[in-house]
């Protein structure tokens, strides 16, 4: 053998050799997907669930419902109202019916009354419950509002109803019937007709703290329409108002509140009947 020949067939061994490490590293780093690569990277529906792996639990549940505030106030001789601010903190998930329970403590906190109800919350949504006429002989000195359950709903887009209140309007009543009151214009912006949307009203001390709530139904609020509105309260309440929040409603989840449905692709389908 000659050396040129010599040569040849070493640097030949030395490529194979370098081509086989070279071929060894890449398979050992790009790895075949798995369903424990923390990679959503084999159709499935998140990382490392659905599809051909476990079910998505914690994906199909969605992020937890947050209570962020909860207050109780007086309602009338021996009847407290209440409202809650709760918050969806999902993107594409809605909840369908939000179960819920709210119980009124006094200073040790003991229940001195409950109440259970249900609502329901839009994807990304900050909304109250108000619950008004809990009754109890003793003063209340805080309420407690957890979310028992809630029954999800996946879209795959979301827009919202297009429903606002205009025209906010708040003040006393120099009359021997009743106290306050609370005023405004409902718009439905949307290209549906609602049988039913509520008003929620929450006024406020200067602190921003609730000091009287109400809510009202609305029935039959037509696509591109505006409808007033008008709440009252009888009795004197304590802290002066300095601001109010109006927040209108209506439940998309529910098909017998469409009085027509005409836009294509389904935007409100509920996947989870699939």
């Amino acid at each position: 053998m000659n050396r040129s020949t010599k040569r040849f067939t070493i640097m030949g061994i030395f490529g194979v050799i370098l081509v086989t490490f070279i071929g060894l590293i890449v398979s050992l780093t790009i790895s075949s997907p798995t369903c424990f690569d923390e990679k959503q990277n084999q159709k499935e529906e998140g990382i490392d669930c659905g599809g051909p792996c476990a079910t998505c639990s914690k994906e199909l549940i969605g992020k937890d419902l947050i209570v962020k505030s909860a207050h109780v106030v007086y309602g009338g001789e021996n009847k407290y109202d209440v409202v809650a601010n709760i918050h969806n903190p999902n993107a594409l998930y809605g909840g369908k019916v939000v179960y819920y329970t709210v119980e009124v403590l006094d200073g040790s906190g003991n229940v001195l009354a409950t109440r259970n109800n249900q609502t329901f919350i839009l994807p990304n949504e900050n909304k109250y419950i108000i619950e008004v006429g809990i009754e109890t002989a003793q003063k209340p000195s805080s309420v407690k509002v957890s979310i028992n359950d809630v029954e999800w709903v996946k879209f795959t887009e979301f827009d919202s109803p297009q429903i606002v209140v205009k025209n906010q309007r708040f003040g006393l009543v120099e009359n021997d019937t009743n106290y306050a009151e609370a005023l405004g214009l409902v718009s439905n912006d949307s290209p549906y007709d609602f049988h039913s949307v509520v008003i929620n009203v929450i006024l406020e001390d200067e602190r921003g703290i609730p000091v009287a709530v109400n809510k009202t139904e609305m029935r039959t609020l037509d696509s591109n329409s505006q409808r007033e509105f008008r709440l009252i309260w009888p009795h004197k309440f304590p802290g002066n108002i300095k601001s109010s929040t109006m927040q209108a409603e209506t439940n998309i989840f529910d098909s017998l509140n469409f009085m027509k449905k005409y836009l294509p692709g389904g935007r409100y389908q509920d996947l989870g009947s699939e």
